[in-house]
């Protein structure tokens, strides 16, 4: 069983998102040896080649899909990293997101925070202290939702990507299952009440294909489109 292949990658040995290919692919290899090596070395274990997954086959492709959701989140917080800085003084999209974020850095209420600001100020260099709040503040926390997502093109100055913004819409199925798997262990309502027999969430093979891929992709797609504004 062969995991499908991502779309070329337009990122060179040189530029600033290199690191964040290089977490992508390996992010790629691991889910695909959980598709072409590992599951099928424990299908071959039971007679038949027929019938629904086992509950050990369903969990190899809960943790492709936990790999493909954790793939997806360093890409994104590495480019973040990495461009943040250049797209600010690039990209009028970016800037306009990064001042909003100074603006709110400097602010108690609706009054000018002093002490905040004097300690910006006196620092060696303000520029790159605040810049460095900034990146903080978006790769401080898991990226697994629709709105990160689009929260992090926005501040990479992506806004004239229409098309990837409309593309990001496809991610919700990938993020609600990986927090079903992390957060629930992917047991149903009923049975993590303890009404009724003890099971979990069951999906196709063709379902997580879907997901684990389509999320590796966009990926893959953000990547390209960034690499065009940064080098």
């Amino acid at each position: 069983m062969k995991f499908p292949g991502l779309d070329p990658s337009s990122v060179g040995l040189d530029s600033p998102l290199n690191r964040s290919q290089r977490y992508l692919a390996s992010a790629y290899d691991s889910v695909a040896s959980l598709y072409g090596e590992t599951y099928p070395a424990l299908r071959a274990t039971r007679p038949g080649s027929r019938g629904r997954l086992t509950h050990a086959e369903q969990d190899i492709f809960r943790a492709a899909v936990v790999f493909a959701g954790a793939g997806l989140d360093t890409v994104f917080k590495e480019a973040m990293r990495s461009c943040i800085a250049i797209q600010v003084d690039r990209s009028d999209g970016a800037r306009e997101k990064y001042l909003d974020f100074v603006t709110r850095f400097i602010q108690a209420g609706p009054t000018i925070d002093a002490r905040q600001l004097s300690t910006l100020l006196t620092s060696t260099d303000p520029s790159r202290a605040l810049k460095d709040a900034y990146i903080d503040k978006l790769t401080g926390s898991s990226l697994q939702s629709l709105t990160q997502v689009t929260a992090a093109m926005s501040a990479l100055g992506l806004q004239d990507e229409k098309e990837l913004f409309k593309e990001a819409k496809s991610l919700n199925p990938l993020f609600r299952v990986r927090n079903e798997i992390a957060h629930e262990l992917d047991m149903t309502p009923e049975s993590a009440g303890g009404r009724g027999a003890r099971r979990r969430r069951e999906r196709a093979i063709t379902a997580y294909e879907t997901m684990c891929h389509g999320g590796l992709n966009f990926a893959q797609r953000m990547l390209n489109a960034l690499e065009l504004k940064v080098c």
